[in-house]
């Protein structure tokens, strides 16, 4: 009997401190400072990778005149520190050139044909002088643009270097700066404190499980914006409750990669805040036929 006194106490007593612990304040970053309130994001998952090659300056240019809000690249780093715009660590699945890209110099990446294995709407893009940019060539190329930028490469390097180039094109309040990799995160964050990141998964899935028990209110912002799925570990991450917690904290919720115009309108309904997706242009109808 005594011990179930003992633990009805604590429940009280965890009970209690949640209701009186005072709710941080919300995160924000000038990132997002030009948004309508409600607005939901465009955002161009690969560059825009349903119209042309991932990760290319043709992607990215074709995305951009479809009017992607957003444009989301992965970065790879080369053999002799050029960060280049690519998701795989290797060159096969895209490119007529094989091997990891972290044994290739930026010289010898300048021979691959980035539209190679790409076919849409059976329209090839092999011969098409399509190559693999560096990020610099995308920041030239698309200036007063917003930026998601994943970091493939868990390294001190690569974090550095990127933080370098967003200083350089003065694109600190225009990118978001992603990874699945906890440490990546950690990194850039120590070196560029001042440029605006996302959860990393292991971020994620402690808020996630913090919203669940709802103690949410313990647990720091290390970034500004949630990058999700919509369903992970058997958890359906777009329950009201998931979303108002998180917008109650300033977070930025955005969900990939979403290529379905049904699951875009339960989006839309669900008021998230921006969809990473392979179809700029699809998405974009979706919004324009929810308007009243």
């Amino acid at each position: 009997m005594r011990k179930h006194w003992i633990w009805l106490a604590s429940i009280a007593l965890a009970l209690a401190t949640v209701m009186v612990w005072p709710a941080p304040q919300p995160v924000s970053h000038p990132y997002f400072a030009d948004l309508k309130p409600g607005a939901i994001e465009n955002i161009a998952h690969g560059g825009g990778q349903g119209h042309a090659p991932p990760n290319t300056l043709e992607a990215l240019k074709r995305a951009d005149e479809m009017g992607a809000d957003v444009l989301e690249i992965d970065l790879q780093l080369t053999k002799d520190g050029v960060l280049i715009l690519h998701h795989d660590d290797t060159l096969d699945r895209i490119t007529d050139m094989k091997g990891p890209i972290a044994d290739k110099t930026w010289a010898a990446l300048q021979q691959a044909d980035s539209g190679y294995h790409t076919v849409i709407n059976g329209q090839s893009f092999r011969g098409k002088g399509i190559k693999i940019a560096r990020l610099e060539q995308a920041f030239q190329q698309f200036p007063n643009r917003r930026w998601v930028i994943e970091i493939k490469n868990d390294t001190e390097v690569a974090s550095s270097r990127l933080c370098q180039l967003i200083s350089r094109f003065n694109e600190t309040n225009r990118v978001i700066v992603a990874s699945f990799h906890h440490g990546a995160m950690q990194t850039f964050r120590k070196v560029c404190p001042e440029v605006a990141t996302a959860y990393s998964g292991d971020e994620v899935r402690l808020f996630l499980l913090a919203s669940h028990l709802r103690v949410s209110r313990f647990v720091q912002s290390p970034g500004v914006a949630l990058q999700i799925p919509t369903y992970a570990a058997g958890f359906d991450l777009t329950n009201p409750h998931f979303i108002a917690t998180a917008k109650a904290r300033g977070l930025k919720v955005q969900y990939w990669t979403i290529n379905d115009p049904k699951e875009m309108r339960t989006l839309i309904g669900a008021k998230a805040d921006g969809i990473m997706t392979d179809y700029v242009d699809q998405l974009k109808q979706t919004q324009e036929a929810k308007r009243p």
